[in-house]
């Protein structure tokens, strides 16, 4: 079915629509000649290292856009996996589809300075983020089926990632602890 505008101006209006809402209102992800942090070997000294990876072939086109604590550190679309850079201590991580608030997944874990930690990132029937800890031997065969994806762009409410993304540890107040 082919779809006509009436007139000049309508097929204008519809181009013009995006930039109405405030610029860029999706999260863009390229895949870089070299990963800015390897999935495996060696990790920082004074930071953990952590890797989600999304092996799975369902919901190519769906972007999951994953914070650390309230940090945006990267997301993933199709078959990919990005790693960053943790603060020793506790850390809740957040996963969502892009396209609904309601379907997320989390975890939370402690983060050791030296340390790997591979995030394997699905979802159930639904769309909805699911989120598992898995072990080198098995991370490194759902990486082999993924390409590095790095976040260049997001939504002018979200804080961009410069550099390596780096999440800080979860803070408690004297309530709290």
């Amino acid at each position: 079915m082919k779809f006509r505008f009436k007139s000049a101006s309508g097929f204008m209006a519809c181009l013009a629509a995006p930039l109405a809402v405030g610029g860029c209102a999706t999260y863009t992800l390229l895949e870089p000649n070299e990963a800015p942090i390897a999935a495996f070997g060696p990790s920082s000294t004074h930071a953990a290292t952590v890797c989600v990876v999304r092996p799975s072939h369902w919901g190519l086109g769906v972007t999951f856009v994953v914070h650390d604590d309230s940090t945006l550190v990267g997301a993933t679309k199709g078959e990919s996996y990005f790693c960053y850079l943790a603060e020793p201590g506790p850390h809740r991580i957040v996963s969502s589809r892009t396209d609904s608030d309601a379907d997320f997944g989390q975890v939370t874990f402690h983060a050791e300075a030296g340390k790997r930690y591979w995030l394997h990132q699905g979802y159930d029937s639904f769309f909805g983020t699911v989120l598992d800890w898995v072990d080198e031997p098995r991370a490194r065969q759902m990486v082999e089926a993924c390409n590095y994806k790095e976040l260049v762009d997001a939504p002018s409410e979200e804080a961009l990632p410069s550099g390596i993304p780096y999440a800080h540890a979860l803070t408690y107040g004297a309530d709290n602890d």
